[in-house]
């Protein structure tokens, strides 16, 4: 990993536009016209930067064309295409970028961070294998970065880091940047096609269709979006009925009184920071037979001040079940009755928790949170068992200590399994073969064809039944999977190999020996092997 740098301050003035690596090559098929007394224009090889206007007159551009078409069309070439900018992505596209392979990232919002700053859930669940911090180079530094904007804190007891929204999406754009990739914003995924050895993925943007054309794509949208469309089995929820976990609308609380918490005999992190989970479950009940709780929970999940000032608080509180993150009707009325919801932990916290006396909405998540949706079916396949047997097979490139953490589809239950590691650490490795779609069988004669090479999914979309993707969901695993992805395809990338053909080995020893500095070796925990789904 290079040396960390401090981040750059933010410029008093516009920062030029990003430059694009040199194996981005860009076509218009529409030209955009010059603007009256403009010297601006277009070629068919300019670069990213030029997609504004390249011109001394207007550097940054001041002086806007007038464009006599509604719609243009952009074609775009890269190595490597992620599409989707969270925690996955980001350590996807970073990786995969330090591996030397040219890079571009959409994302469909207007900044990276995925349920992190899309969702405000700025939580992140790092659990350790004993003492061991099972982070993979990204995270590390991730933590490291924002530890230095004063913008971060770690609570051993909840074994989770908590970060500011805003910092996320400054540290994960500048550290892309310094690598040379290339961002692409407020871009909707509408269609993915294979054309000979190459993925051309075709997004909707603002007054443009894009479309880019890539040898390697690496899916990290969470739900497994780019997979689907390119026509790679899928699976929903969990295995009997398809429902999902619920999705929660993420609140942040303002005008929170530490002291009067600390002084109810609450405890405050490096006595600055109050830090709950698994809450409140009698205040709750009382809640409810006043007729002022019908959120379908028993308890709150967890609530923590921000770094930055502890009087904010957010909440992870809400619970609204039944609906798939998939259905675009169904996500509204999430959305809907997320907010909804958030009145009603507004008004709990006032009337029922110490410290909240005089507190106020400050904002819910930009989206609702979304726990679980499409995960792919892969060349192999996560299971429950695997997790609970805390197996680690031999082709392993991440590895996890978050234990099997399922909220109910229906209902208000939480099944959280508790492990006493008194037979050794809880810890589990993740199979790379997880992350690459199962083979299609296309032609006519039933033979396996290559239409899913130089595919890959990370994050929480791997192929894995519905209890086992309740452990690895959490985001600093999540970024760990997109490391793994976006090395594998630098390695790839650098001997001309197709994506399934580089070996779990040599991704771990890219990504500074996975699983080599733990109190036991592979081969101790490498049986039974994780289900293995036929091509």
């Amino acid at each position: 990993m290079p040396a960390l740098r401090a981040l750059p301050r933010l410029p008093p003035s516009p920062p030029p536009p990003l430059s694009a690596p040199p194996r981005l090559r860009v076509r218009f098929s529409l030209p955009l016209p010059r603007s009256t007394g403009s010297t601006c224009s277009i070629s068919g090889t300019s670069p990213i930067r030029n997609l504004c206007f390249d011109s001394s007159a207007c550097p940054l551009c001041h002086l806007l064309p007038t464009v006599s078409s509604p719609l243009q069309h952009h074609e775009l070439e890269t190595s490597c295409l992620v599409i989707g900018g969270g925690p996955a992505g980001y350590g996807a596209a970073l990786a995969a970028l330090r591996g030397g392979c040219p890079t571009l990232l959409a994302e469909r919002h207007g900044y990276l961070g995925g349920m992190g700053t899309a969702a405000g859930l700025s939580c992140h669940l790092n659990h350790r294998a004993a003492a061991h911090n099972l982070a993979g180079p990204t995270y590390l530094e991730f933590v490291q970065l924002q530890s230095r904007l004063g913008a971060h804190y770690y609570d051993a007891h909840a074994q989770a880091d908590f970060f500011e929204p805003e910092n996320c999406k400054r540290v994960m754009e500048t550290q892309l940047h310094d690598a040379g990739g290339t961002l692409l914003y407020h871009a909707l995924l509408t269609t993915v096609q294979r054309t000979q050895d190459n993925w051309e993925a075709t997004f909707v943007c603002k007054s443009a269709t894009i479309r880019v054309r890539a040898r390697y794509l690496i899916d990290t949208t969470g739900d497994a979006d780019a997979c689907a469309l390119a026509g790679a089995r899928m699976t929903h929820g969990r295995h009997t009925d398809g429902k999902t976990q619920p999705m929660s609308m993420v609140v942040q609380l303002g005008g929170f009184d530490p002291a009067a918490w600390h002084a109810a005999g609450h405890r405050l992190v490096a006595g600055r920071y109050a830090v709950e989970g698994d809450h409140f479950a009698a205040e709750i009940a009382r809640a409810r037979a006043a007729g002022e709780w019908t959120i379908p929970r028993t308890e709150i999940a967890m609530f923590w001040s921000m770094p930055s000032d502890p009087t904010r608080v957010t909440i992870n509180g809400t619970r609204i079940n039944g609906l798939s993150a998939c259905n675009p009707l169904e996500t509204t009325r999430a959305e809907i009755e997320g907010r909804r919801q958030a009145g009603e932990i507004l008004s709990f916290f006032r009337n029922y928790i110490p410290g909240f006396a005089n507190a106020h909405l400050l904002q819910t998540g930009p989206q609702i949170g979304v726990r679980e949706s499409r995960r792919i079916v892969g060349r192999a396949t996560l299971t429950a068992d695997a997790v609970r047997a805390r197996h680690i097979p031999s082709d392993t490139i991440v590895l996890c200590a978050y234990p099997i953490d399922v909220h109910a589809p229906d209902g208000n239950g939480t099944q959280f399994e508790q492990h006493n590691n008194t037979d050794g650490p809880h810890v589990y490795g993740i199979p790379w073969p997880c992350l690459l779609p199962a083979p299609q069988a296309t032609d006519a004669n039933n033979d396996t064809q290559h239409a899913l090479d130089n595919l890959a999914a990370a994050g929480r979309c791997i192929s894995a039944t519905h209890e086992a993707a309740g452990s690895f969901r959490v985001m600093p695993t999540c970024m760990n999977l997109g490391e793994a992805a976006g090395t594998a395809v630098a390695l790839a990338h650098q001997t001309d190999r197709k994506l399934h053909q580089v070996t779990a080995p040599e991704i771990r020893a890219a990504l500074g020996g996975v699983c080599e500095n733990l109190p036991f070796t592979l081969s101790e925990k490498a049986q039974p092997q994780p289900e293995i789904c036929a091509a």
